[in-house]
C-alpha cells in the first residue's frame, strides 16, 4: 500500500488542539504538585498511587494522541510519548522537592512511566484500530 493510505493529512485545528491539550495537562500537574503538602487532606497511599496513575495515563495518551500528527511510524511516536512522560514525571518528583511538605520520590516517578507506558499503549492501540477500520471501510467502498 501507499504511505498515503496510512497517513491523512489532519486538519490544522486539531494538531493545534492535540497539543493545547498537552500542555493544558502538563500545566495541570504542574499546578497540583505546587500545592503544599498540608493543603491536601491525609489519604491512604493507594490513592496518591491511583492520583498519579491517572495523571499519567491521561499525559501518555495525549502526548501519544499529539505525536500521531506526524508521519513518524507508530513505534516512534510511541516511544517519544513515553520517554516524555517519563522525563516529566522526573522534573515533576524533582519540583515537589522544593514544596514545602512535599518530596520527590522514586516510587511515584515509576507509577507515573508505568502509566505513561500504559496510556501511550492505549492510544497506540485505539489509533492504529482506526486506521484499520478506515481502510477496511474505504475496501468496501472501493
Amino acid at each position: 500500500m501507499a504511505k498515503s493510505d496510512y497517513y491523512e493529512k489532519p486538519k490544522r485545528t486539531s494538531r493545534i488542539l492535540a497539543w493545547i491539550l498537552v500542555i493544558a495537562w502538563m500545566v495541570l500537574i504542574f499546578i497540583l504538585s505546587s500545592i503544599p503538602g498540608s493543603g491536601y487532606p491525609s489519604h491512604p497511599e493507594p490513592l496518591n498511587v491511583v492520583a498519579h496513575f491517572i495523571l499519567y495515563f491521561i499525559l501518555g495518551a495525549l502526548l501519544t494522541r499529539a505525536l500521531s500528527f506526524t508521519k513518524m511510524p507508530f513505534w516512534k511516536v510511541a516511544l517519544i510519548a513515553i520517554v516524555i512522560t517519563s522525563l516529566y514525571g522526573a522534573s515533576d518528583e524533582f519540583h515537589q522537592f522544593f514544596v514545602d511538605g512535599r518530596n520527590a520520590d522514586v516510587f511515584d516517578w515509576l507509577v507515573d512511566t508505568i502509566a505513561g507506558i500504559e496510556g501511550t499503549l492505549v492510544m497506540t492501540f485505539y489509533l492504529s484500530a482506526k486506521i484499520v477500520s478506515r481502510s477496511r471501510k474505504r475496501d468496501r467502498l472501493g
